[in-house]
């Protein structure tokens, strides 16, 4: 008999994700599901409106990262 391998969430809360399709916001991971096929709970800015919505995990990818920002020149005396 096979053991089954235990399910875990591939984004964990915090992760930014985007949709699959391409485009779209770049959302925050809010609530990740606490088993296969429940949905994540994502967080995204429209403008300033902060906005939400559900999706399953096949729907999403990881967000490309973004540069960091260059470290604040110090003067030299």
């Amino acid at each position: 008999m096979a053991i089954a391998k235990a399910w875990a969430p591939k984004f964990p809360v915090g992760s930014t994700v985007t949709l699959n399709t391409g485009g779209g916001p770049v959302m925050s991971v809010k609530h990740e599901p606490g088993k296969e096929g429940a949905s994540y709970y994502c967080q995204w800015f429209a403008g300033k409106k902060l906005d939400q919505g559900e999706f399953k995990e096949e729907q999403l990818i990881a967000a490309e990262p973004k540069a960091p920002l260059p470290a604040p020149e110090t003067e030299k005396k």
